[in-house]
């Protein structure tokens, strides 16, 4: 399952920044300043859809 490292690839470098500053935020507690769903939520999500998409637990 490679769906979060497509998914950084995709973002490009918006995106990897946006994650190395939730990173350092959780790790060193240098606020993030960031709207909506965090990269980490977004990657989450789309390893989830992916991991119950093969074991045949979609929903329709």
């Amino acid at each position: 399952m490679f769906i979060r490292a497509q998914l950084l690839e995709e973002g490009g470098p918006a995106m990897w920044e946006q994650f190395m500053a939730e990173l350092r935020e959780l790790h060193l507690g240098i606020p993030a300043n960031h709207e909506g769903p965090s990269v980490a939520e977004q990657l989450r999500a789309a390893y989830e859809k992916v991991l119950a998409r093969q074991t045949g637990k979609t929903r329709r």
